[in-house]
Formats: C-alpha cells, structure tokens, sequence
C-alpha cells in the first residue's frame, strides 16, 4: 500500500512557514507503526495547484491523506477533487477541523472518502491497517464516511486519558533545513540575532468553552503532558534540533499557578539557556505572583499571550470567557513589573459591538501598553456563535459560506448592528490611532471579504 500525505498550503502568500503540528503527530503515530509514506510538503516548497497536478500525474499512490482547519475547506475541495480526476480509485482522507466540525458537508460536498474525527493520531494508524488488509475499515472508530450516499458515523473513538506515551512529533520526517529559513525569532532574553524556534505542545484541549473558539478537542478532557516529559522534550529539541528557542504550542499552556511553579523547577535543572514563550488565560498572574514572573524572565520567558478579546463585558459575557476587564488588566501590569511583555488578541463584531464597545477594547490595550492581534469575528461550525449565526439567517447556504472562508483578519460577515463601513471603518482608525500613540506603524491591512451583507433591524444576541 502505497500511501502520500500532503501538508496543504491555505495561506499561499505568508511571510512566514511554520511545521504542522497537528500532521507530524499523525505521521509520527504511522511511522511508529510501521507505514512507509512520502509527504508532499506544498505549503514549505510553496506548490501551487499547477505543480499538486503534475505531482499527482507522475506519482500514483492508494491512500492519500492530509488534515486542514476549517477555514481552508476550499483547499481541502481543490485538492481532493484534483487526487479524485487522477487517480478515482484512490481513498482520501481529511482530518482536523475540516473533518470533526463539518463531517457532513465534507463528505458530501467534496471527494474526500474519510473524515477522522477529533484526536487522529490512534484512528490513522487504525484506518491504514484495515485497508492494508482489505478489511472493512467502516468498523474503525473516530471515523465518518458515506455509504450510498449517506453519512454514516463509526462508534466515537475515546481520547486517551495520557499524553506521555504519544511523546512527540518526528521532526526528521520534514525537509527542516527549508523550514530553518523560516523558523527563526528574534530573542531578547541571551541572544544577540535570530534564533532557532520549534513548537512544542504541553497538553491537548481547554477545560474553557468560549463561544467562538473551536478545536477539535472541544468537549473533551483537558489532558497535559507531565512535566517531566515536557523538560524532556525541550532536552531533546535542544540536543537533536539545536532549538534555542521554544514556543509552547497550545490552546492554553498554563491551567493554573502550579503548573507555572512546576515548570520553573524543571526548568531550572536544565544546563542549557533557551527563549521561550506560552500563552495562558487572563486572571492567571496576579500582582502577588511578580515574584514567579521574575523568575520566568530569567529562565527566558519573551512574552506572556493572554486573550482580552474584548473592553465590554456584555460582549464577554456574550463570549462565555468567564474572565472580568480587571482581571485581564492586573496580569498585564503584573507581567511588565515582572519584566516579561504581555501580549493580547483582540475580537471585533460579535453582535453587540459598537462604536463605544470599540473604543473601550482599545482603551484598555492603550492602558497596559500593549499592541493587539486583531481579528474580526469568523463565526465556525461547532460553536454556539456560528449556531446563533445560522439561526438568524446570517449563513443561508453553509457551503457558500464555508468556500469564502479565510482567516480572522479578513471581514467576512457582519452580525452587528453597524454597516459594514463603520464597522470596519472605525476599528481601522482606532487601531490607526493606537499606533500612532504607541510609536508603532500598522503592517496589517484589513480586507473585506464579506459573505453577505447584514440584515436590518437584527437583534442583539
């Protein structure tokens, strides 16, 4: 069985090119069982569908594979229709995102055959071993297929309660010295240029359920790595990958005060220095905890990421954060006296946004000094804020929406009460405004991409 998996490229022209986690999981759990596979790598190598068809016309393989978010179900289409016009008698196989929210659409709408739903490291390694020997695969859980026509789910496939004996990706089945051209940052903490820099994940999940958010863990348990396999991993990523630098790759990082202390302490038995940041929740740090801060700062910590999303508690409340203005603003004061630089995301256009709402988002990231990301608000399948959305005749026609997908910097729909050009109009002037003050230039261009204009008289949700 000859088997190809394809790391998609859905951000074409991005400055930057980061290994995929989520695929080198899944490759490293195949190649541990024993497959043999290629990988045909379009987003590092930067193919375009030109060179996906002279690939696939030269190259004949029986499975083919890949995983994507859901804002790249058009490149799942583009790609799964091209395997199907050159090889049709092949399987093809989507994950992630893609796959776990939208298993319906997906099977339908597109070529491919099997949607792996939620974790895929055991399912893939299942799924491959049924078609190898010809059996009935449609008895592997964690799956999703059509049978005449119809979509039919196999048996849920139950996460596994440890991480530790996954362990972590094989980066040797990348080409990593074309990723090392990209997978530098510049360091303040012991270097002088540009470092190193490899992912690295802690644990899997969120015990949160923010209405926005969705990951394909969502609903499920929590998991984290112990920290002893986390300080080994960093060893081995040092030792085998000359990583200076290590960013923690996670939906959260740091649950909670201990798990900051228990990093501190593995930490520090390491002989070697490395820069490194995490993200984490705001209300984590408080001004009691300066001391801990201090200590990350010597131990390399660049900056903290903790999302604010928004100044207007009604719309926080809205978004299920559970998380209160002070409390964002005591851990960025907390973190810049403790010497490790906070950064922030920000969300504009849940459907009680205004003008006002606006400018109380930025007039909190003006107090604590700090630049957001900015992104609009891109409701998902599998979230209660996409739910709201369809149900208030937002998304009429899911695959016309789903085609038009990008990514959260690009304005796409709009569900407040705002016209399109207000909207729009006034977080690029605030944002303009907050640069200025800040000493900044803005190197983000907000684009309308949207899907449909707004319906008048729309209630706030």
């Amino acid at each position: 069985m000859k088997c190809l998996f394809i790391n998609l490229s859905i951000r074409p022209d991005a400055q930057r090119r980061l290994l995929p986690v989520g695929l080198a999981y899944v490759m490293t759990a195949v190649k541990k069982a024993g497959f043999e596979f290629d990988l045909l790598d379009m987003d590092i190598d930067q193919l375009s569908s030109s060179d996906l068809h002279d690939f696939l016309a030269d190259n004949d393989y029986d499975v083919y594979a890949f995983g994507c978010i859901v804002t790249g179900y058009k490149y799942v289409k583009e790609v799964a229709a091209e395997i199907k016009r050159i090889n049709p008698q092949a399987t093809v196989i989507a994950g992630n995102s893609v796959a776990t929210s939208i298993p319906e659409i997906l099977l339908q709408n597109t070529d491919v055959d099997i949607a792996v739903l939620g974790e895929g490291d055991v399912t893939m390694v299942k799924l491959l071993q049924a078609i190898e020997r010809n059996d009935d695969y449609r008895q592997v859980a964690g799956i999703a297929f059509l049978d005449n026509e119809k979509v039919c789910f196999a048996p849920e496939r139950r996460v596994e309660p440890s991480l530790d004996p996954f362990g972590y990706p094989d980066w040797d089945i990348f080409e990593l010295d074309k990723y090392r051209k990209y997978g530098h940052v510049n360091s303040n903490a012991f270097f002088s240029k540009a470092v190193q820099a490899f992912p690295l994940n802690t644990g899997r999940g969120c015990p949160h359920r923010c209405t926005f958010c969705y990951h394909v863990f969502r609903g499920k348990q929590y998991r984290r790595y112990s920290e002893t396999s986390i300080v080994g991993e960093i060893q081995r990523l040092h030792d085998q990958y000359d990583a200076s630098y290590i960013m923690f790759w996670d939906e959260l990082t740091f649950p909670n005060i201990q798990a900051v202390q228990a990093l501190v302490e593995q930490i520090s038995g390491l002989d070697f220095k490395f820069g490194w940041d995490a993200p984490c929740r705001a209300g984590l740090f408080k001004e009691k905890d300066i001391g801990l801060i201090k200590d990350l700062k010597a131990l390399g910590c660049e900056n903290i990421a903790f999302s604010l999303e928004n100044g207007s508690p009604e719309i926080l409340k809205a978004m299920n954060k559970k998380i209160t203005v002070e409390q964002f603003v005591e851990q960025a004061e907390s973190l810049w006296k403790g010497g490790v630089p906070p950064r922030t995301s920000v969300i504009f256009g849940y459907p009680q946004e205004t003008p006002e709402s606006i400018q109380a988002t930025i007039d909190i990231c003006e107090r604590c000094n700090i630049f957001p990301s900015v992104g609009f608000l891109l409701p998902l399948p599998g979230t209660p804020i996409y739910q709201w959305a369809r149900e208030n005749g937002h998304i009429p026609d899911e695959v016309a929406y789903l085609e038009n997908l990008g990514d959260r910097q690009d304005f796409h729909i709009n569900l407040t009460q705002m016209s399109t050009e207000d909207l729009t109009g006034t977080v690029t002037d605030k944002l303009s405004e907050l640069a200025k003050k800040q000493g900044l230039e803005l190197d983000s261009v907000f684009k309308t991409v949207q899907y449909q204009k707004p319906k008048k008289g729309l209630k706030a949700a």
